[in-house]
C-alpha cells in the first residue's frame, strides 16, 4: 500500500467514525460533523436526507487526483465508499473504486 493509499484509508476511517457519531443524522448535522474534520462546505456535495439516513459525497481531489467518498450517515449503519471523479470540473459521474475508472 502506497503512502497516499494509506493516508486515504486512515482518512476514510475518520470520516466513517464521524458519520457514526452523528445522532439523528440530518444534512445540517452531517455537514457540521464533516466541517469538524476540516472539510469545507464547497467540498461537501449532495447532502440529502432519505428517511433516517443522510447521504453525501466528499470531493477529495487534489493535485490531479480523482478521489471522492460517498458517505451515508445512519448511526452504526453509516458507510463510506471511495469513488472516482473527473480530475477537473464539478464533482459528477462518480463510480465506486471497485468498478474501475
Amino acid at each position: 500500500m502506497s503512502e497516499r493509499d494509506w493516508r486515504a484509508s486512515v482518512h476514510e476511517r475518520r470520516i466513517l467514525q464521524a458519520l457514526q457519531a452523528v445522532p439523528e443524522p440530518t444534512p445540517a448535522k452531517v455537514r457540521k460533523s464533516l466541517n469538524g474534520l476540516g472539510h469545507l462546505d464547497e467540498r461537501i456535495h449532495g447532502l440529502k436526507q432519505d428517511g433516517k439516513v443522510t447521504r453525501c459525497h466528499l470531493d477529495l481531489r487534489e493535485k490531479d487526483g480523482r478521489l471522492c467518498e460517498a458517505g451515508t450517515a445512519a448511526g452504526k449503519g453509516s458507510d463510506v465508499t471511495p469513488c472516482m471523479a473527473h480530475a477537473a470540473g464539478p464533482l459528477a459521474a462518480r463510480k465506486p473504486l471497485s468498478e474501475g475508472t
